[in-house]
C-alpha cells in the first residue's frame, strides 16, 4: 500500500508515469523532493497559462514546480503536501478545477482530506515515489489520482479533462524526461559497468553490451539460460541462422538443467563444437566462452594457449534484480582475435548485434509467458487452413479421409468405447505408425487436450479461435489423464468428461447427449473420441484416433457435426498425429 492510497484510496481517474534514473535512491530522492521540476521551459509556458487567472487576482505569486513551495491555508488554499513519508511525498487539492480562476477548499491535513465528501468538488492528489532499481539506480514514478464529491462534478472534470488532459500529459512525461537527459538511465551505463567474465580476457580488442529489463524473477529467467545450446534448447534467436532452423524451445526442459564448468555447450544441432561453459552463478550468472583455431576448424581449451590464428571470445549473461518483479539481464560479448582476422571480426560485429537483440526479446516473451506463436505456426496454420478447405470442397475424397493412415480392416475393427455411440452418422478412424515403443508414446496422449499438453495441431489456427493453446515439447507427467478428468477444446466450451482409462493403451471422452434436450425434441450431439495405442512390436506402434458422433435430425446439427467437422477434423487430427510422431520419435 503507498501513502496515496490513504489519501484518495477510490480514484476514478489513476494515471502513473516513471522512469529509471542512472542515481542512487538517496540522491533521486533529494532532487525530486526539494529540486525545481519546472526547469523545462515548456513546463513554465504551460503552468504560465494555466495559472494566469490566478496570477492576476493575486492568489499564485510564481511559477514553479517546488513541492517545498506548496502550502494551504484558510486564507489561500490550494495544492499542500498531505503525506511527506521516506521516499513518497503526496501532494492535493480539493477544487473546482474546471472553473476559470480555479476556486480552492483548504483543509488541514490528509485526514480532512480523505474524508472531504461535500457535493460539488474535485479531489486531486498525486504522488512522488522513488524506490532502489537495481544495484546503483532508482525508479521515479508520478502518480496522479482524481474523484469527485458527486457524479455531476464528475461530469464537469470529464468534459474539462478532455481540453486540458494532453497539456496534463505532456507535463509529465516532459518533467520526468528533463531527469533522464540530466542524469540519464541504468541502461544508458550497460557498457561501463563490470560483468562477471571480464577478467576472463583482459586483452580483449572488443567488446559490446547488451540489456533488457524483464518482469519476471531471475529465478524464472534462470532456466531458459542454462538450456540453451544447439541439440539443447537453442539460442532462442534466429533459429534459421544459429540452430540449423530447428525452432528453440518454449518451455522449461528439467533434462536441461545440469550444467558444469568445463562443459561445453554445442553451437549448431549436429556439431559438438562450441562454447564452453566458465562459470557458474547460480539465478544470477552464467559466462560461456571459447578459444577457436579457424586453421584446424577445431575448438581449444579456453585456458590453452593460442594458436598462430585464433579467436578467443567469452559471452556473459548476467541477472541484476531491480525490484520485486523485474529483472535485468545483461548480455556481454568480449574478443580477442589474431590481426589475420580484424576483417572478418568487422563484418560479424552488426550480425551479433541482430541475433543478440532477437534473443533478448524472445528470452523475456518466454520468461513473461509471452512466448507466442511463430512464424512457422503461422505458416502451418495457413497450410492446414487450406487442407481442411480442401477437405471441404472434395467430398467424394470423405471415404479416404475418414481413414487416412490405416486400411479397412483396421478401421473396421470393434474398438473401445464404440458400444456408447453405436450408430453414428459421422466419423473417422486416423491412424500413425510410429517409430517408438508404446510406453514411450503413451505420455505424450495422455497429456492432450488444450488446458494441458496442446493437440500438436495447428497451434496458430486453435488460438485464431481462442482456444489459448500451447502445444508442448516434453512429457509433464502431472497432466497424464485419469479417469473424471475432461477434455477440454476451447476455454468457453464445456469439458467432455474422459469415462474411461487404460493406461498404456486408450483413454476415451465421452459427451453424452442431453436427454432433456432429446425429450423435447431439440437439437442434440453424442460424442466419442478415442486415443488409442497398438503396440506393434518391441520399438513400435501405432497410434490410432476415432472420432464418433450422432446427432439429432435438424439440418444444422448435422451439417455441423458431420460435413464441417470432419472436414476439419481431417486435417487438425491428421497433424495431431503427426504431431505425436515427431515427439515421440525426437
Amino acid at each position: 500500500m503507498t501513502a496515496l492510497d490513504l489519501v484518495l484510496p477510490t480514484p476514478r481517474k489513476l494515471e502513473l508515469s516513471a522512469v529509471e534514473l542512472a542515481l542512487n535512491e538517496a540522491d533521486a530522492w533529494a532532487l525530486v523532493r526539494h529540486g525545481d521540476l519546472a526547469r523545462s521551459q515548456l513546463v513554465k509556458a504551460l503552468f504560465a497559462i494555466r495559472t494566469l487567472p490566478s496570477r492576476l487576482t493575486g492568489t499564485v505569486d510564481d511559477v514553479q514546480l517546488r513541492i517545498d513551495a506548496l502550502a494551504s491555508s484558510p486564507e489561500h488554499p490550494g495544492f499542500q503536501i498531505l503525506v511527506d513519508d521516506p521516499r513518497e511525498v503526496v501532494v492535493g487539492a480539493i477544487g473546482q478545477v474546471w472553473q476559470f480562476d480555479i476556486p480552492f477548499v483548504h483543509v488541514p491535513d490528509a485526514a480532512a482530506y480523505a474524508a472531504f465528501h461535500e457535493a460539488g468538488w474535485v479531489k486531486v492528489a498525486w504522488a512522488l515515489r522513488v524506490s532502489p532499481w537495481g544495484t546503483s539506480g532508482s525508479r521515479v514514478e508520478l502518480e496522479v489520482r482524481v474523484d469527485a464529491t458527486d457524479d455531476a462534478s464528475w461530469e464537469r472534470f470529464r468534459r474539462y479533462w478532455l481540453v486540458v488532459g494532453p497539456g496534463s500529459h505532456l507535463i509529465r512525461r516532459t518533467v520526468l524526461g528533463a531527469l533522464v537527459r540530466e542524469h540519464g538511465t541504468p541502461e544508458d551505463r550497460e557498457d561501463g559497468r563490470p560483468l562477471p567474465g571480464d577478467a576472463l580476457l583482459p586483452d580483449a580488442s572488443g567488446r559490446v553490451s547488451h540489456g533488457i529489463t524483464i518482469a519476471a524473477s531471475p529465478e524464472r529467467i534462470w532456466p531458459w539460460l542454462v538450456q540453451m545450446g544447439g541439440g539443447r534448447a537453442g539460442f532462442y534467436s534466429l533459429d534459421a541462422l544459429d540452430n540449423a532452423g530447428v525452432p528453440s524451445a518454449r518451455e522449461i526442459h528439467p533434462e536441461l538443467q545440469h550444467l558444469a564448468v568445463g562443459q561445453v555447450i554445442p553451437a549448431t544441432p549436429d556439431g559438438t563444437d562450441g562454447f564452453e561453459v566458465l562459470a557458474i552463478e547460480t539465478n544470477r550468472a552464467l559466462v560461456l566462452g571459447g578459444l577457436f583455431d579457424p586453421e584446424a576448424k577445431q575448438q581449444l581449451p579456453f585456458a590453452g594457449p593460442r594458436p598462430e590464428r585464433f579467436w578467443h571470445v567469452t559471452w556473459a549473461f548476467a541477472l541484476e534484480p531491480l525490484d520485486a518483479h523485474h529483472t535485468r539481464l545483461h548480455v556481454r560479448a568480449r574478443a580477442a582475435f589474431s590481426p589475420q582476422l580484424t576483417l572478418h571480426a568487422a563484418w560479424m560485429m552488426p550480425a551479433h548485434q541482430l541475433m543478440e537483440t532477437t534473443q533478448l526479446h524472445n528470452l523475456k516473451r518466454r520468461a513473461e509467458g509471452r512466448a507466442r506463436d511463430g512464424w512457422r505456426d503461422i505458416a502451418e496454420g495457413i497450410g492446414g487452413a487450406a487442407v481442411a478447405t480442401a477437405a471441404l470442397l472434395t467430398p467424394f475424397l470423405r471415404a479416404g479421409q475418414r481413414r487416412w493412415g490405416v486400411d479397412d480392416a483396421i478401421a473396421a475393427r470393434p474398438y473401445p468405447g464404440d458400444e456408447r455411440v453405436s450408430a453414428p452418422s459421422s466419423s473417422w478412424t486416423h491412424g500413425i505408425e510410429i517409430d517408438a515403443p508404446a510406453e514411450a508414446v503413451w505420455p505424450w496422449i495422455a497429456q492432450i487436450g488444450a488446458d494441458r499438453g496442446g493437440f500438436y495441431s495447428y497451434q496458430w489456427l486453435e488460438n485464431l479461435v481462442g482456444c489459448d493453446v500451447r502445444n508442448a515439447e516434453r512429457v509433464h507427467p502431472e497432466w497424464e489423464v485419469q479417469v473424471g478428468d475432461g477434455l477440454r477444446l476451447h476455454p468457453e466450451m464445456p469439458a467432455i468428461p474422459v469415462v474411461e482409462v487404460e493406461r498404456g493403451r486408450h483413454w476415451l471422452a465421452h459427451g453424452a447427449p442431453d436427454p432433456a434436450a432429446q425429450a423435447e425434441g431439440k437439437p442434440w450431439v453424442d460424442t466419442t473420441w478415442l486415443f488409442f495405442l497398438e503396440p506393434l512390436g518391441p520399438g513400435r506402434c501405432r497410434f490410432i484416433s476415432r472420432y464418433r458422433t450422432a446427432t439429432s435430425e435438424d439440418l444444422a446439427t448435422r451439417i455441423t457435426y458431420g460435413v464441417a467437422i470432419e472436414s476439419i477434423g481431417f486435417a487438425m487430427d491428421r497433424r495431431m498425429l503427426l504431431g505425436v510422431k515427431e515427439r515421440a520419435e525426437r
